[in-house]
C-alpha cells in the first residue's frame, strides 16, 4: 500500500525538480547541439558570495551573476505545469510501447501564457528519461513552423536544419538561389538511426489550415514509418489542427457514410444529427489549454503559488517578507495573469532594485517598470 502512494509522490517531485532547473537562455534551440545544451543542463540561482560584494555600484554593463540571472528568473513549478508533465509523461509512455495507434498531442492558449515552456519542459522531460538508459540517440526534434509553411520541403528544411544537415552555401551566387535541396531521405535516414521519437512543432498559429493540411500527412508519415509523435502548439493549434485534419481525411464524407452503413433505415434528418454530434468533438487529439492565471476573491491560490516561487528564487541582500504575494492584486491588474508580462515585470524590477542598491523590491520599482498593457490599464 505504501508504494502505491509513494510512486506518484516521487513522480511529482522529480517533476518539479525538473521544472525548477530548467535553463533560463535556451539559445539556439532550433539545433541539435543547442537543445541538447538545454536539456543537460541544469541552472540554480547565484550565490551571494560569488556576486559583487554588498554596496558595491552597479552598473547594466557590470558582467555580476545576479543581473544575469534576475533578467530572466528560473521557472516555477506549479501543480498545473506538474500534472501536465505527467499526463504526457503517460501519454507517450503508452506512446513507447505501441507499434500503432500512436497519439500526437496540442497544446493551445492565449499567447504569453507559458505554452513554449510547457512545450518545451515535455521534450525536455523525455529526452532526459530517455537519457538514463541511451546516451547516442536524438530523442527529440524541436521545430518551429516555416516562414513558408504550404511547401513540405521547407518543414524538411526545419528538421534537417535541426539535424545539422542543411549545406552551407558555396558562394554567393548560390546563397542567392531560392531553391532549396530536397533533404528529405537524409532527415528520415538520420531520425531512424537516431530513433527519434518526439517531434515538437512551436508557432503552429502562423500556419492556416490550408497550409498544414497536406503537411499533416507527412506527419503520419514520421508517425508511422519512424514512430514520432508530434505535439503541435500555439495559439489555436486545436482548432488549426483540427480544421486541417476534418479536410484532408475528408472526415465529413466519411462521417456521412458510416452512419448510412450503420443506421441503413434513418432518415436523412436523423443521419445529419448523427454527423452534426459528431462535429460537436473540437479536436482529435488531447489539448492542454493554458490560460492566464486567474485572481479573485475565491480563487488566488494559483497566482499566489507562482509568486512565491519567484519569491523563493530572488537572491537580493535586503528583501521584504512576501515582497511579492503583498502585491498580488495590482500584479495580477497590471498582467492580467500572463506568465510573460509577469514575468518580465518582476525580472525589470529586481535588476532595478540591484543597480540603485535598495536590494528590495518596493511598489515604486513594479509601477516604473513598462511592459505593455499600459494602454488598456490607464488607472495605473
Amino acid at each position: 500500500m505504501k508504494s502505491a502512494v509513494s510512486a506518484p509522490t516521487a513522480a511529482r517531485a522529480e517533476v518539479a525538480r525538473m521544472v525548477r532547473t530548467t535553463p533560463v537562455l535556451p539559445a539556439w534551440i532550433f539545433t541539435s547541439e543547442g537543445w541538447n545544451r538545454y536539456v543537460r543542463t541544469e541552472f540554480k540561482p547565484p550565490n551571494l558570495e560569488d556576486c559583487a560584494p554588498a554596496g558595491m555600484e552597479l552598473t547594466d554593463l557590470d558582467d555580476d551573476p545576479r543581473l544575469a540571472y534576475h533578467r530572466h528568473l528560473l521557472m516555477v513549478s506549479t501543480p498545473f505545469v506538474e500534472d501536465c508533465l505527467l499526463q504526457a509523461r503517460r501519454t507517450f509512455g503508452i506512446n513507447g510501447n505501441r507499434y500503432e495507434g500512436l497519439l500526437d498531442m496540442v497544446i493551445d492558449g492565449p499567447a504569453g501564457t507559458g505554452k513554449t515552456f510547457l512545450l518545451r519542459a515535455i521534450g525536455r522531460d523525455f529526452q532526459q528519461r530517455i537519457e538514463k538508459h541511451f546516451t547516442d540517440r536524438i530523442p527529440v526534434v524541436h521545430i518551429t513552423a516555416p516562414h513558408e509553411p504550404e511547401n513540405k520541403l521547407n518543414w524538411v528544411w526545419e528538421i534537417a536544419s535541426f539535424l545539422a544537415l542543411t549545406p552551407e552555401p558555396k558562394n554567393e551566387a548560390e546563397a542567392r538561389q531560392p531553391r532549396r535541396p530536397d533533404l528529405t531521405l537524409a532527415a528520415h535516414t538520420l531520425m531512424e538511426r537516431m530513433q527519434t521519437r518526439m517531434l515538437l512543432v512551436d508557432d503552429i498559429q502562423r500556419v492556416s489550415p490550408e497550409q498544414l493540411g497536406p503537411i499533416l500527412h507527412y506527419f503520419d508519415y514520421l508517425r508511422t514509418r519512424l514512430g514520432i509523435a508530434t505535439i503541435f502548439c500555439g495559439t489555436g493549434a486545436a482548432d488549426i489542427v483540427h480544421a486541417a485534419r476534418t479536410t484532408i481525411d475528408r472526415r465529413n464524407e466519411a462521417l456521412w457514410s458510416a452512419h448510412q452503413r450503420l443506421r441503413p433505415d434513418a432518415s436523412s434528418a436523423q443521419l445529419r444529427e448523427a454527423v452534426a454530434r459528431e462535429h460537436q468533438v473540437r479536436s482529435l487529439l488531447p489539448v492542454t489549454w493554458v490560460d492566464p492565471l486567474p485572481y479573485s476573491d475565491d480563487n488566488q491560490e494559483a497566482l499566489l503559488t507562482v509568486l512565491k516561487g519567484y519569491e523563493k528564487n530572488l537572491r537580493m541582500r535586503k528583501l521584504s517578507e512576501n515582497v511579492l504575494t503583498r502585491h498580488a492584486e495590482y500584479l495580477h491588474q497590471r498582467t492580467g495573469g500572463y506568465l510573460l508580462h509577469l514575468s518580465h515585470l518582476i525580472c525589470r524590477a529586481a535588476t532595478d532594485a540591484i543597480l540603485d542598491g535598495t536590494e528590495d523590491i518596493t511598489r515604486h520599482h513594479l509601477t516604473a517598470v513598462r511592459i505593455g498593457r499600459e494602454e488598456i490599464m490607464s488607472s495605473y
